[in-house]
């Protein structure tokens, strides 16, 4: 396996993951907002815009967290490649 076709399976993976890690963060703020508002329910359709950007967010700096942290704890800088570096020009002498 390359080291392009691990990073495409890494990439593939991690936006498995964050898309869970949002999901995650909406419900769990959705029911705190509810909970916290349940003496005024109108309120929690005009906090729920707020509450639902701050969940994108958190998880997206969770996300940048815990690829680091992955990167880092399983030494995968050497095996995976950037996807849109700089590219190599090839020189005619």
């Amino acid at each position: 396996m390359t080291n392009k076709q691990r990073t495409i399976i890494f990439i593939l993976a991690g936006t498995v993951v964050s898309v869970l890690i949002t999901l995650i963060l909406v419900v769990v703020f959705f029911l705190g907002t509810i909970y916290l508002l349940k003496d005024s329910p109108e309120t929690v359709g005009r906090v729920f815009p707020f509450v639902f950007i701050t969940a994108i967010v958190l998880g997206m700096f969770i996300y940048q967290k815990l690829v680091k942290v992955v990167i880092t704890k399983f030494k995968l800088e050497d095996k995976l490649d950037p996807l849109f570096g700089p590219r190599k020009k090839n020189k005619l002498d």
